[in-house]
């Protein structure tokens, strides 16, 4: 799949409190061509989801004030919020996690060690489901 045109860019909002991954993980989108937002906490991530409706969310699980599984329910009960993928972040591997994230809405859980190229490819998909869960480009509301 090629890198968004003008155009086409999508947005990507990476919600983790981790600066260094989160920079890390915005240079490797923009170089790409997304459009990437952040925010270092749940009820900052949940604000920018609602002013930006973003086209995915990249979510960690671990964060202080709120969790990544209360963030991606909260994001999968608002009407307007709910059809945006959630790709939940963890750096370890667990099914209780996994089953959880699930539970809570997340379309895709990924490892943070995951290779780079693995990872875009996991990014795509999850962007794909969207539009096929009626999230298309053009189709947001404000």
């Amino acid at each position: 799949m090629a890198a968004p045109t003008a155009g086409s860019r999508k947005t990507i909002l990476i919600i983790d409190d981790q600066p260094f991954f989160v920079n890390m993980q915005q240079n490797v989108l923009q170089k790409q061509g997304y459009r990437v937002l952040s925010a270092t906490n749940g009820p900052d991530g949940l604000a920018q989801a609602r002013q930006h409706k973003p086209d995915l969310i990249l979510l960690d699980i671990a964060m202080p004030e709120m969790d990544g599984f209360a963030v991606c329910e909260k994001l999968k009960q608002d009407r307007e919020l709910r059809r945006i993928p959630v790709v939940i972040l963890t750096a370890t591997q667990d099914a209780k996690l996994n089953e959880k994230a699930f539970r809570a809405g997340a379309e895709i859980i990924v490892l943070k060690s995951m290779a780079g190229e693995r990872l875009l490819n996991m990014r795509r998909l999850a962007l794909d489901k969207g539009k096929l869960s009626g999230h298309p480009e053009g189709e947001k509301t404000s």
